[in-house]
């Protein structure tokens, strides 16, 4: 006979493989991004359920001394600070005592992978909410939005919105002149290099396209494709930014690898039981939670168009 521990410690232990068989599945997509994606949502993790963080406004440039001149000496400067506070993600099923022993077709199993399937969406819709936000509520540290006009630390002024241009070969090549000469907040242009293109699905055909065709797609004349030659640019594409989840069918946005998009996670994924014993209606109650925020504290590296 087992005990009531060791009955809780395998009905668990079922629950939890099925579950994250589901959750860490890997479909291997082309160019689907998540929100495990680290090239655009970079990691970090936190001990908090706040976090604060300032913008540092970088060194100027260089100067040329004489050969026993004193050393120019620049001033570290921090501002725009910024707080972001975890959020927290539940959910949970019951699933009764009979249930579970007899597994009838397969139904508690089914209805734990849908559990686990509904977190890495959760996750996923969560990322993916800031960039979809990134003209109007997901903020920067310096108060305005992400992808938009911007007050440098040294007072000056910059935007990295591309407004309402389509994706094209042209207006691509407009992205990349604008990050290549986007300054950092001591105004110093640090001559970004394009990395990422990220886009909704409707627009991840004519992005692969642009980007990696071996020559310049849709001409006749066999020019050389600098987007794939020079650049290098990988596309990912989500369909949480698409119309239909609150994004946009045609904003695109083009990153460099200094970018500051940030997925801080408090507490990875983590499960419970509560077995049977303990209900008053024979049920066991699993669930499942997580802690984590996306945010950005600077624009550098980031241009978007609506």
């Amino acid at each position: 006979m087992f005990t009531e521990q060791q009955n809780l410690a395998i009905a668990r232990t079922e629950l939890d493989t099925v579950f994250f068989q589901e959750f860490e599945y890997d479909s291997a997509d082309p160019g689907i991004a998540t929100a495990k994606t680290g090239e655009i949502f970079k990691p970090a993790t936190t001990e908090h359920a706040q976090y604060i963080e300032e913008v540092f406004k970088g060194v100027p440039l260089f100067p040329v001394i004489g050969e026993t001149q004193t050393v120019p000496l620049a001033t570290p400067r921090v501002a725009n600070k910024l707080t972001v506070s975890v959020k927290d993600f539940a959910q949970g099923v019951e699933i009764s005592k009979n249930l579970f022993d007899d597994n009838l077709h397969g139904v508690w199993s089914r209805t734990v992978k849908d559990l686990a399937l509904k977190a890495r969406v959760s996750q996923d819709q969560n990322a993916f909410s800031f960039i979809n936000a990134a003209t109007t509520t997901s903020l920067t540290a310096d108060g305005n939005a992400l992808v938009s006009s911007h007050t440098l630390i040294n007072g000056q002024t910059y935007s990295n919105s591309l407004g309402t241009l389509v994706l094209s070969e042209t207006n691509l090549n407009t992205a990349i002149l604008n990050l290549r000469a986007q300054p950092d907040q001591a105004n110093v242009i640090l001559g970004n290099v394009p990395a990422y293109l990220l886009v909704p699905t409707p627009l991840f055909k004519v992005a692969v396209q642009i980007t990696e065709s071996a020559l310049i797609p849709a001409k006749g004349d066999n020019d050389i494709n600098v987007y794939r030659s020079a650049y290098g640019i990988t596309v990912f594409a989500s369909p949480y930014l698409n119309a239909a989840a609150g994004g946009s069918d045609t904003a695109w946005y083009l990153l460099a690898r200094n970018h500051s998009i940030t997925r801080l996670v408090r507490q990875g994924i983590e499960t419970s039981l509560r077995s049977w014993e303990y209900s008053n209606n024979r049920t066991y109650f699993y669930q499942a939670n997580f802690r984590e925020v996306v945010y950005a504290p600077d624009y550098v590296g980031v241009v978007g168009a609506q």
